[in-house]
Formats: structure tokens, sequence, C-alpha cells
């Protein structure tokens, strides 16, 4: 292998049209914003080669460091290409040099939705860096013929910039004989599995492996997802057993689904992540303090979700009540920033495996017991609405806690999860938030055990502040009271089915 750190950038000269509006070619402009890209990351200045149909030549492929293919099916139309290509990527995977320090040499690249895999069989298992925007409302892909704008730098740009540090990765990768690729040997607690979403969720997706690289992480999977569902689910387990979180971003799009599955790719993963966490729970429970292996799962519901199909909203409410078993998952349904926090506690401090005390907002656990204490749960918006609640029942002799609105994200989840440990008996306050929020209150309600609840919740409920159009079915299948819906002006009467369930316990 060649060390002057040179890269060959193949391509169809076909796919080099000058654009419209008198603009040169794809390719032309992928070439010109690399190269710039890479002195900028280097200083090197390494030379970028261009290889058409006119002047490949598969002897010469040896002589470079890193080898990009831009993908498309005029490219594939050349044999002596295709055929070129493979060859080289099957010397290079006899030889272990296919993989350079955990980066591939050879990088697929396409500028349109294309499966290379049937001419590149040898290539099949890399990832491909997908430069194309997709519409989120159609779903229909868009090749890019402007390069600069709002959709070109969260897209395009952000892409070729984390696939130029992955050139350079490779181009000053040490050369390691016989290590099966050289393969960095990364331990579990610094490994993280990131499913592959929808398409309106790629973006999304981009953001956080990059937050998660740049911390030091390995990102699984980092290979191609395979298109049979029965291979598709052994290497999702595989990728699971070598890391310590999973994190599953969901949105509008339920997900294409691979072959021999009425499933999707998002829907498989998310479900063998839960056996897998089931699992891990299992193993735990039977293994010594300092042999444990603490596995969690994230999953993070969009909260802009507007174009939702019936399918996709009877997925998120099965991820909801699957997640609403187990301490070890949780949906989130915040702010992609807020997301980035969560992560970023759960990798760093233990997350909820870490028993934390003295929060500013956390009220000291009383040891007389006597005191039933009611959690009142509502929305930041609801916070002074629910005064005449709180006076009422601490007048009947009731400890009433609330959440904590103002403070660090990760301390005021661990106060809500210790209330919810806490509590006697919780009514949800139902005013101006949305029935989606109440949902994922009760959701929380059901997963108190997991947060090291010892005895039930004695009484729970939800207080209609107003005239409010609810599914009443869902209420009953919670065992959650339904009290107010008085128009808005508060009446202790209604509060009396709940307190009366109360003292019969």
């Amino acid at each position: 292998m060649n060390t002057n750190r040179t890269i060959a950038l193949i391509y169809s000269e076909q796919d080099d049209a000058m654009i419209d509006g008198g603009i040169k070619g794809w390719i032309t402009n992928f070439h010109k914003f690399l190269s710039t890209l890479m002195f900028q990351i280097t200083r090197e200045n390494p030379e970028i080669k261009l290889i058409s149909e006119t002047n490949f030549s598969v002897s010469e492929l040896t002589d470079y460091t890193v080898v990009l293919i831009v993908s498309t099916s005029n490219l594939s139309k050349s044999e002596v290409i295709m055929h070129g290509i493979n060859t080289y990527a099957k010397s290079l995977k006899e030889n272990n040099r296919l993989i350079a320090d955990g980066v591939s040499r050879v990088f697929k690249v396409l500028k349109r939705p294309y499966d290379p895999d049937e001419h590149l069989p040898e290539l099949e298992d890399l990832l491909t860096y997908d430069f194309y925007l997709v519409d989120p409302l159609t779903g229909d892909p868009m090749e890019f013929t402007r390069f600069f704008g709002s959709d070109a730098e969260r897209s395009y740009w952000m892409k070729l910039v984390d696939m130029a540090y992955d050139i350079n990765h490779v181009l000053h990768a040490k050369e390691i004989e016989g290590s099966e690729g050289g393969y960095q040997t990364i331990p579990r607690e610094k490994t993280v599995y990131l499913a592959s979403t929808g398409v309106d969720m790629v973006i999304q997706r981009d953001i956080i492996k990059r937050e998660l690289i740049r911390h030091g992480y390995k990102v699984l999977p980092d290979h191609s997802l395979p298109k049979e569902a029965k291979a598709l689910d052994r290497m999702v387990r595989d990728d699971l057993d070598r890391c310590r979180l999973s994190i599953h971003l969901v949105g509008e799009d339920y997900g294409y689904k691979p072959r021999g599955s009425e499933l999707s790719v998002v829907d498989i993963q998310n479900r063998v992540a839960s056996d897998h966490t089931y699992q891990m729970v299992d193993k735990n429970k039977g293994a010594k303090e300092g042999e444990k292996q603490p596995f969690s799962r994230l999953i993070w519901v969009s909260p802009d979700l507007k174009n939702i199909t019936e399918r996709q909203k009877i997925f998120i409410e099965d991820l909801k009540s699957d997640a609403a078993a187990l301490e070890e998952a949780e949906v989130l349904q915040i702010q992609l920033q807020e997301l980035k926090t969560i992560i970023r506690e759960e990798l760093v401090t233990g997350g909820r495996f870490n028993a934390r005390r003295g929060i500013k907002g956390l009220d000291p656990e009383k040891k007389d017991k006597q005191l039933k204490m009611i959690y009142l749960i509502a929305d930041k918006r609801d916070v002074n609405d629910i005064e005449h609640i709180q006076s009422y029942l601490k007048d009947k002799g009731f400890n009433v806690v609330s959440p904590s609105y103002e403070g660090d994200l990760v301390d005021l989840r661990y106060i809500h999860q210790e209330n919810l440990r806490r509590c006697d008996a919780s009514i949800i306050y139902y005013g101006k938030s949305t029935e989606e929020w109440i949902r994922t209150k009760l959701q929380d309600l059901l997963k108190a055990p997991g947060f090291g609840r010892e005895k039930p919740l004695t009484a729970k409920a939800v207080y209609l502040d107003g005239q409010k159009e609810v599914d009443m079915a869902h209420y009953e299948k919670n065992n959650a009271m339904v009290l107010g819906n008085n128009g808005g002006t508060f009446d202790p009467d209604h509060l009396i089915p709940f307190l009366t369930k109360m003292e019969s316990k």
C-alpha cells in the first residue's frame, strides 16, 4: 500500500454533466469541495485523483491509500470498473487491509438513492455516505443541484465534513499487520448502538452520531444492514452484545421493510433491542456487583410529529408500553439538544444506575411515613393553576410535591423519578398540556416500580381542568380515575373519589 496519502475518486463521466443554470457538474463540485476540506483538515493538501471510464486501471488502485466510489447506475454499466473494484476489495480483505483503525479504506458515495450491492458484492457490508436530500413530507429523494443554503448546510456539507474526517483518519492510521483489519479494541462502556432510522430522522441521527464520535465513542452499526430479516436480526443482536447503550430515533416515517418481514427495519431494531434489554436485566440479577454489565435503551420520539400515519401511531404507543415495563428503557419526547444531555448522562455518570442525592429541588425523604405523599404532576404551563389543588390537599394533611421546573434537565428527570418512587398516590393535572403529554405521564406511573417502588400506588388520577375530549378507555385500561371536567372552576368535591380510595388503603 502506498504511503503517499493519495486518494482516488472513481466516477462515471455521465454523472458530471453540467447542472441547469450553467453550474459545473456534481462530480466537479464534489471534488473541489472535498479537496478544500482535506486541505483545511490536514494542511497537507493530499491529492484526489479523478478516475473515470477513460483512465481506469485496476493495477493502479494499490497506489492509493483511500478509494472513493461515486456509486450510480451509470458507473455500474462499466464491467471493467466493477470487476476491478471487486478484485481490489477482495485482495484488501484477504490481506486484512480493507479496514484501517476501524474505518474502511473504500468509501461508497451516493449522489442519489441507489443500491450498489448487486454490482459490488465485495463491499456490501460497508456503510454508504448519502449525499442527497429526502423530502420529509413525501419521502421523495432529491439530488443536490444547489450546494449552498440551509438544506445543503444541514445535509450535504455536514456529511462531507464527516467523510473528510474519516478519510483523514485512514490516511494517518497506523498499519497493523494481522490485526483483523486494524479494528481498535474499544471497551463495551464506550460503544453505543445508534439504530438506523426512517428517512425523516437521518439528519438527527447524523447529529447524534457526530456528537458521540467527537467524545470518543464507538458507534454501531459500522456496516450496512442486511436486506433480509433473519440476517438483520442476527446482526443487530451481535452489535448490541458489544454495547452499553442503544439509541432509537423515531419520527413520522415507519421505515422500509426488509425481505421476509412485514415489520420495518426501525421496528425490528427496537424489538431486538427490547429483547436484549430483558436478557441483560436477567443476566445482571444473578451477577455479583463488580460483574454486572449495565445496559439501557433510549427511545427518542420527535416532538414535532405532524403528518403521522395510524400505523406509526400504533408503533409509538407500542414502544411506550414496552418501555414502561423496565427501568432500563425510556421513551423521551423532548428537544434534540435535551436528548444529547440525557445520552451524555447515561454514558458518563451512569444515568439511572447512579444513585444521586443532594439535588436542589428534591425534598429530603421524610422518615415519618405517617404523612402520605401525593405527587401532583403538571406541565410547566399549568404551574400557577394547580395551587388551589395543592392548598386543598395540604389542608387535608397530605404532603404534596410537584415536578421541579428549573435547573439542569438531568436533575429534573431524576427528581421526577424520585417523586414517582416515593409517593403514595398521584394526580396528573390536565390543563394546557396535550393528551399525548398526559399519556406519557401515565406511562411514567406504570414504570414507577422500575425506580425502586416497593408497593403499588394507592390511587392515581387524571384531573381535567375544563372540558376535554379524551379517550376514556385509555384511562380505564391504565386504572386511572378521571376527576374534574368542571368548566375550569375548582370544586373540592371532585377530589372525593380519589381521597376515599386513598383512605381505604
